[in-house]
Parts: C-alpha cells; sequence; structure tokens
C-alpha cells in the first residue's frame, strides 16, 4: 500500500471516529425495540456496515453525513445484510429467516410447557447414539422393537418405514425407497409415534 492509500485511509478513520457518536445515536433509537444483546448487536452491525460504506465514499472522494451512512446501514442490517456478508442458505442466518426459508427456534420453545404433544420428543435428536450400545438399550430394541413390529395394528407400509428409520435412512431415502412423497413419509412417521407410544404404554 502506497503512502497515498495510507494517508487516504487515516484521514477517512478520523472522519469516521468523529461520527460514530451520532451513528450509535440515530442506530440505538432505530433498534430500541431489541432485547439489549440484540439492540447491541444490531448497533455493532451497523457502525461496521457505516464504516465499510465510508470507505467505499472516501476512495472516490464523496463526502458523507452520518445520518446518511446510519440510514444505508439500518437498511441493510434489516434485511440480514452484515459486514462478513450475507446468506440466504444457511438456515441460521438472520437473511434467510426474513426470506421465510427458514424458523430458528429452541427446542424449549418448540411447544410451551404442559402442551408437548408427548409421543414427539425432540431431546431423543440430541441424545448421544452410542446409547444405543447399552445393553438394556440393546435388550430393547431386539424385544420391544421386535414385538412392536408384530403388532397387528401396525400397516405393512408402518413396518417399513419404522425398518427403515431403524437402519438410519432420512425422510427423503425413506420416500424415495418406498416410492412415496417425504409429506406422505412425515404422516407415517407421525402415525408410527403416536402407535409406539401407544404400544409401550400398554405393555408398561
Amino acid at each position: 500500500m502506497n503512502t497515498a492509500a495510507t494517508a487516504q485511509i487515516e484521514k477517512a478513520k478520523k472522519q469516521f471516529v468523529q461520527m460514530i457518536p451520532d451513528i450509535q445515536k440515530i442506530a440505538g433509537r432505530t433498534f430500541d425495540q431489541l432485547d439489549p444483546e440484540g439492540r447491541e448487536e444490531a448497533v455493532s452491525e451497523t457502525l461496521a456496515l457505516c464504516w465499510k460504506n465510508h470507505l467505499h465514499c472516501a476512495a472516490a472522494h464523496r463526502a458523507v453525513s452520518a445520518s446518511s451512512l446510519a440510514h444505508y446501514a439500518i437498511l441493510g442490517v434489516k434485511s440480514g445484510r452484515s459486514l462478513c456478508g450475507q446468506s440466504t442458505t444457511d438456515v441460521l442466518a438472520k437473511g434467510t429467516c426474513l426470506l421465510g426459508r427458514a424458523r430458528v427456534q429452541s427446542l424449549s420453545a418448540a411447544w410451551p410447557v404442559g402442551s408437548n404433544p408427548g409421543w414427539w420428543d425432540c431431546s431423543e435428536a440430541l441424545v448421544d447414539n452410542r446409547i444405543w450400545e447399552r445393553p438394556l438399550e440393546r435388550v430393547r430394541i431386539r424385544h420391544d422393537y421386535g414385538a412392536f413390529l408384530r403388532w397387528k395394528h401396525l400397516t405393512q407400509q408402518e413396518r417399513r418405514v419404522f425398518k427403515l428409520i431403524a437402519l438410519g435412512n432420512g425422510t427423503k431415502e425413506i420416500a424415495e425407497k418406498l416410492e412415496v412423497s417425504a409429506p406422505r413419509v412425515c404422516q407415517l412417521k407421525d402415525s408410527l409415534g403416536r402407535k409406539l407410544l401407544g404400544f409401550m404404554g400398554r405393555n408398561s
């Protein structure tokens, strides 16, 4: 980097430092409805985008005000942009959620206390797979699951789905192997969950 470019960046830094209090004030008012942590993050992202935009303007020898920088940076933050870029495919990215492509929610908030349907326990998805190596679990798989598959209330298709799930197949893979739609597989899994709960209660 040559001397002229270095001097230009230093000049831009000094100008930007003077605008920081005004930018923080504008962003703070805009994101006042957010919780403290969310507001702090939004204001920080606004400052970061303002700095990036200020550098571009300085390179083009264009003078900009703190309010102009804050205005466009705030629009960017609201649309999910950040200094490190914007993702519309990452399920956890704000931009993805804003576009309605995904909805991120904690497991504890998925169902309010007392309203969990019971037959669908999300916590099982986080259990260490090595639990199946325990002796008691091996007995349950060989005895209880075998008895469940022989239960007269299961359809042949449900039995096939249960076996494919046990082998580690996902919804898409099961749909392809059974030559049915993914929503149909979800219906079968839903039915299996209820029947398994009823079967375990019946044999407890």
